[in-house]
C-alpha cells in the first residue's frame, strides 16, 4: 500500500493537454499531427487511462512481493537472508587456495582483514609456496586421514552445513535422550549399505572418537570384576594399537589391569582369571585382518573396526560381533569432529557404556553430531562409492610407490599384506593401508625410528606397539605433500646401500671420493702402534708424518727411549679410549662437505643443533646417569666454558659478591676460573668446610659439587643448603667407564662434556642440562656472548659420534673403558699396597645401575700420598723419577698429595707404572714388582 498512493498520484497529474503534448513530442509525433485537435483529445484521454491501468497492476505487484516475502520471511528468488554473511566468510576462506600445499581455516589466523594460511609439513610462506626441505622433519607419526581432504575439496558441494545460532542450545535431544536418532538411523543405513557390519538388533552408543569408546568399553566389560575375584586383564595381540596399553594404564580401576600380549595367556590355564581382548581388524598397524586369540566364558572381546572400510581393506563379509567400535574420522577424514560410536549386543553392557561415556562427557556435542550427520548423509547419496573409490585409490598408490622403492633395499623390509576379493568393489582388491610397517634388517640398526628420524623421518618406535624396536610406523593417511617428501628421504636411505638402485655404479664414491681416500691413506699408517698420523698433521714427501707417544721415538715410533724422559701423567687427555675408535672404524667417523652450514646460525637464529640435543637426551636415558626431561640444553667449548658461565648465570645481581666455594680436594679450575675473571657478582670463597656453619643469612655462595670428584673419584653431595646457595654439579666423569652410576642425576644444573664420555676431548665439546628457564637463557646468553655459538663442524661431529654410540646404549663404548681403566687401577693398586712410601685413594665396589652388577673401581685419577713425613711435596718425589704429574696444592690439598692420570694413553701408562715400581723398590724391605 505504500507504492499505491504514490503511483496514483502522479497518474492524476498528468492532465489530457500534458497527454497530448506528450504524444507530440514523441516519435510517433508525425503520425499524430495528421489527427484534428479533437481526436487529439481522446488520445490524451485513452493515455491517461493506459498510465492508471499500468499503476494498478504495478502495485499490486510490488504488494504480493511486500507480503509474501514479509509472511515467509525467506529470501526472495533464491537470495540468501541471514546465511549470507556466514556462507560468504566460508566462500572466502575456501577461495584461498594456499598455493595447494596448505589451508586456511575458518578459526585459523587473518591478517589485515584476510585468512592466512596454514602450510604443510615444509612449506613456508604466505601462500605456502615456499619449499623448504632442508633441515625439516616430515612427520609421519600421526594417523591423521588428511588423504580425503582433497575429496571433500573436489566435491565442495558435499557435506557442507550452516548452524544456526540457536542450533539445540541444550544439554538434551527430544525427551531426555542426548543421541540423535536421525545420525543413528543414518549409521545403520551406512552400514548395510557398505557391508562392514550388521548392525541389526544392535545398540549404537556415541562417543568422543573412538578413543573414548575404548575405554569405556574396558570399564563396561570388567565391571565387578574385583568384587568377585581379581581384576580382568586387558590384552592385545602384539604389534597393538599402544592407546589400549596407555589408556589401561591412566585410568588406572581396580576392575581391569594391563595383561600385555595376548600371546602369554594362550594357554592359561587358571580359569579363574577374566579377559577384556582388543582385537584391531584390519591391524594398526600392519593391516592384517584379525580374529580374537583368547576364547572362553572369562574373556570378554572388543573389536576395535574402525579401519573396516573400503579404502583400507578389503571387506570380505559384515562383521558381526558382539562389540564393535568405528570412528567418522576413518570413514569420512574428520578425525578432527571427534566422533565415533559402537555397535553393541548384550543390552546390558549397551547400558553400562551408555551410563560410562554421559558420566564422562554429559553426552556428545550436538554440533558434531548434526555435522556427522551432513556428511553421512551425503556419502550416502551415491553409496560411498565416491569417497571409497577416491580414498582406495589414493592409499593404493602410496603403498605401491613406497614398495616399489623398498623393494630394492636390503636395508629395509614392509609388511606382507595379499590382494584379496572385496564383498563392496565386488573384485579383486590391492592393499591399501593406513600405515607402512617398515623394519630395519641390519644388524646394527636397532632402533629403526632412530635411523629414520636421522634422515628427517618422523615416524613411531615400534616398541609404542609392543614390538621390537627394529620396527617402526609410518604414516601413509597424512596429507600428499608429507607423503612425497617421506618418500624422497626413504629413497634416499636406500641410496646409501651398495647396491641399491640409484646408487652410483658399483658403490662407487663421486665428490667424496678424495676426501676419503685421504682419510684412508692417513689411518692406515700404524705408528708401529706407540703413535698416530693425522689429517691435518704435517706430512714429509707427501706421506703423513706420525706424531709418537711418551717416550717413543723415530719416524715410525717405534724407538723406545726412556733415558732422560719424563712421562707426562698430569692432564685428563682421555686417549684411553682411542684405540677403542680405531678398532671400530665404522663407528662415528663423518664426511663433511666444503659448504656445510657455512653460516653464524643453523635454522632460523638457532645457533645449536636440535638433532645434537635429541640425541644428548637419548644418551642420557640410554645411560642413565642423568634426568633430561623437562630441562634447557646449552651447549658450550667444552665443559670449562660451561662452568664459568655458569658461576656468571647463578650470581647475576648479586647485593655482594657471591662465594664460589666447593670441598677440598676441588677441580683446580673452578678457583682459577673465579679468580681469572674477577667478576664483580662473585669471588672464590675456598673450601666449602669452612662455611657449613656460616650464620650470616646473607652471604650467598655457588657451590661446585663434582660427583665422581676430580681428582680422587668419590661420590658427592652438596654441602651447603638453604635458600642462598646455588649448586653446580659437574657431572662430567659421572659415565660408566669412571664410576658406578646408583640412579640418574636429576640436579637443578649439570655439566657434561663429550671428550670424559667418548674421548674426543680435542672437539671441545660440552653441554649443560638447565632446570630454570632463567638461568637457562642468563647461561646461553652468556656463552654466546662469549663465542656467537658453538662450531658447527663440531657440532656435526659430535652428532656423529653420539647416534654410533646409541646403536647399543653406548655399552662397548663403555664396557671397553671401564676394564681399560679398571685394569690400570687394579695394577696401580697391587704395587702401591706394597709400599709404605705411598698411598692411594680408597674407592669401594659399587653397584651399578647401568652395568647391573656390583662394579669394581675405575677412577679416572689416582690421588696418591707420599706418606713418610720428611716428602711433604709428593709432585717433587714422582718428578725426580721422570713422573709428572699435578700438585695436592692445585686442588686445594695438601702437597703430600698428587695427582696421576689414568685416562691417557696405555704407553704413558706402563712408563708411569714402571717409574712408581722403581720408587718402591728403593724402600727398605718393599717388594720388586
Amino acid at each position: 500500500m505504500l507504492y499505491l498512493p504514490y503511483i496514483v498520484l502522479m497518474v492524476d497529474q498528468v492532465d489530457t493537454v500534458a497527454a497530448g503534448q506528450l504524444l507530440s513530442s514523441s516519435p510517433l509525433s508525425s503520425l499524430f499531427s495528421l489527427l484534428p485537435e479533437e481526436a487529439m483529445a481522446k488520445a490524451g484521454a485513452c493515455c491517461k487511462f493506459l498510465f492508471y491501468t499500468f499503476s494498478v497492476f504495478l502495485n499490486l505487484f510490488l504488494l504480493y512481493l511486500l507480503f509474501s516475502s514479509s509472511l515467509l520471511d525467506g529470501p526472495a528468488h533464491g537470495a540468501l537472508t541471514w546465511t549470507k554473511r556466514p556462507a560468504l566468510e566460508a566462500e572466502e576462506v575456501a577461495a584461498v587456495t594456499c598455493s595447494g600445499h596448505g589451508r586456511a581455516f575458518l578459526d585459523g589466523f587473518r591478517n589485515d582483514g584476510k585468512p592466512v594460511c596454514e602450510c604443510y609439513g615444509c612449506y613456508k610462506g604466505a601462500d605456502c609456496s615456499d619449499f623448504r626441505p632442508d633441515g625439516c622433519t616430515v612427520h609421519v607419526d600421526s594417523g591423521d586421514p588428511l588423504f580425503l581432504e582433497r575429496f571433500w575439496m573436489q566435491n565442495k558441494r558435499m557435506g557442507g552445513v550452516v548452524m544456526s545460532g540457536w542450533h539445540r542450545m541444550g544439554y538434551q535431544m527430544i525427551g531426555e535422550d542426548m543421541f540423535s536418532a536421525e545420525l543413528e538411523k543414518n549409521l545403520r543405513l551406512l552400514h548395510a549399505t557398505i557391508g562392514n557390519a550388521n548392525a541389526t538388533g544392535k545398540h549404537i552408543v556415541f562417543g568422543v572418537g573412538a578413543m573414548q569408546l575404548l575405554i569405556a568399553s574396558v570399564y563396561a566389560l570388567s565391571a565387578g570384576s574385583s568384587a568377585t575375584g581379581s581384576a580382568a586383564k586387558v590384552v592385545s595381540h602384539v604389534p597393538y594399537y599402544p592407546a589400549y596399553r596407555l589408556q589401561t594404564h591412566s585410568f588406572n580401576g581396580r576392575d581391569f589391569e594391563w595383561g600385555g600380549d595376548t600371546t602369554q595367556w594362550e594357554n592359561n590355564s587358571d580359569n579363574s582369571t577374566k579377559f577384556v581382548e582388543f582385537v584391531t581388524s584390519p591391524n594398526n598397524p600392519d593391516g592384517h585382518l584379525r580374529e580374537p586369540k583368547l576364547t572362553g566364558p572369562n574373556t570378554q572381546v572388543v573389536h576395535d573396526r574402525v579401519y573396516y572400510w573400503p579404502h583400507f581393506t578389503a571387506i570380505p563379509a559384515p562383521a558381526d560381533d558382539d562389540m564393535m567400535i568405528f570412528s567418522l574420522g576413518k570413514v569420512t577424514g574428520h578425525a578432527g569432529s571427534r566422533f565415533g560410536w559402537a555397535l553393541v549386543k548384550d543390552e546390558a553392557v549397551y547400558k553400562r557404556l551408555k551410563d560410562q561415556v554421559e558420566m564422562n562427557v554429559i553426552g556428545i556435542s550436538h554440533d558434531t553430531q548434526l555435522r556427522a550427520l551432513m556428511l553421512v548423509k551425503s556419502i550416502l547419496g551415491k553409496g560411498g562409492r565416491d569417497l571409497f573409490e577416491f580414498g582406495h585409490t589414493t592409499l593404493r598408490h602410496k603403498w605401491e610407490r613406497l614398495n616399489e622403492v623398498v623393494s630394492q633395499s636390503k636395508r629395509f623390509s614392509l609388511q606382507k599384506i595379499s590382494p584379496q576379493y572385496c564383498t563392496y568393489f565386488r573384485t579383486m582388491r590391492q592393499p591399501s593401508p593406513g600405515y607402512a610397517w617398515i623394519k630395519c634388517e641390519r644388524e646394527e640398526e636397532t632402533d629403526c625410528q632412530e635411523v629414520l628420524q636421522a634422515a628427517g623421518v618422523f615416524g613411531n618406535k615400534g616398541n609404542f606397539f609392543g614390538a621390537d624396536r627394529r620396527y617402526a610406523r609410518l604414516s601413509l593417511t597424512k596429507s600428499q605433500e608429507d607423503f612425497e617428501l617421506m618418500l624422497e628421504r626413504i629413497k634416499g636411505l636406500v641410496a646409501e646401500e651398495e647396491g641399491a638402485h640409484n646408487s652410483p655404479p658399483d658403490g662407487a664414491l663421486t665428490w667424496t671420493k678424495r676426501p676419503a681416500l685421504e682419510a684412508e691413506e692417513v689411518a692406515s699408517v700404524s705408528c708401529s702402534g706407540h703413535g698416530r698420523a693425522f689429517l691435518d698433521g704435517l706430512r714429509k714427501d707427501g706421506k703423513p708424518v706420525c706424531e709418537c707417544y711418551g717416550c717413543y721415538k723415530g719416524d715410525d715410533c717405534s724407538e723406545f727411549q726412556p733415558e732422560g724422559c719424563s712421562i707426562h701423567v698430569d692432564s685428563g687427555d682421555p686417549l684411553f679410549l682411542e684405540r677403542f675408535w680405531m678398532q671400530n672404524k665404522r663407528m662415528g667417523g663423518v664426511m663433511m662437505s666444503g659448504w656445510h652450514r657455512m653460516g653464524y646460525y643453523m635454522i632460523g637464529e638457532d645457533m645449536i643443533s636440535a638433532e645434537l640435543e635429541r640425541h644428548l637426551r637419548l644418551l642420557h636415558a640410554a645411560v642413565g646417569n642423568a634426568n633430561a626431561t623437562g630441562k634447557y640444553i646449552v651447549f658450550g667449548v667444552g665443559a670449562m666454558q660451561l662452568l664459568i658461565s655458569s658461576i656468571y648465570a647463578l650470581s647475576a645481581g648479586s647485593e655482594s659478591p657471591a662465594k664460589v666455594v666447593s670441598n677440598v680436594p676441588y677441580y683446580g679450575a673452578y678457583r682459577y676460573q673465579t679468580t681469572g675473571f674477577n667478576g664483580r657478582d662473585f669471588e672464590w670463597g675456598g673450601d666449602t668446610a669452612q662455611w657449613e656453619n656460616n650464620s650470616d643469612n646473607s652471604t650467598k655462595f655457588v657451590e661446585f659439587v663434582t660427583s665422581p670428584n676430580n681428582p680422587d673419584g668419590h661420590l658427592r653431595e652438596p654441602k651447603l643448603r638453604g635458600p642462598n646457595t646455588q649448586l653446580i654439579h659437574d657431572r662430567v666423569y659421572y659415565w660408566p667407564h669412571f664410576t658406578a652410576l646408583q640412579a640418574p642425576a636429576d640436579d637443578d644444573v649439570m655439566i657434561f662434556s663429550l671428550g670424559k664420555v667418548t674421548g674426543h676431548a680435542g672437539s671441545r665439546f660440552g653441554w649443560a642440562l638447565v632446570k630454570d628457564e632463567a638461568v637457562y637463557q642468563r647461561l646461553r646468553y652468556q656463552v654466546e656472548l662469549n663465542v656467537i655459538g658453538i662450531s658447527h663442524d663440531t657440532q656435526l661431529r659430535a652428532l656423529n659420534i653420539v647416534k654410533s654410540m646409541l646403536g647399543k646404549g653406548g655399552s662397548d663404548l663403555f664396557e671397553f673403558g671401564y676394564t681399560t681403566l679398571r685394569h690400570k687401577w687394579e695394577r696401580l693398586n697391587e704395587v702401591v699396597s706394597q709400599s709404605k712410601r705411598f698411598s692411594l685413594q680408597k674407592i669401594p665396589p659399587l653397584y651399578c645401575t647401568y652395568l647391573r652388577t656390583v662394579r669394581q673401581p675405575s677412577p679416572g685419577y689416582a690421588w696418591i700420598r707420599c706418606e713418610r713425613e720428611e716428602e711433604t711435596d709428593c709432585q717433587e718425589v714422582l718428578q725426580a723419577a721422570g713422573v709428572i704429574g699435578n700438585k695436592g696444592s692445585l686442588f686445594g690439598a695438601d702437597i703430600r698429595y698428587a695427582r696421576l692420570s689414568l685416562t691417557k694413553s696405555q704407553e704413558d701408562f706402563e712408563l708411569m707404572l714402571e717409574r712408581i715400581k722403581g720408587l718402591i723398590a728403593e724402600e727398605g724391605g718393599a717388594l720388586s714388582i
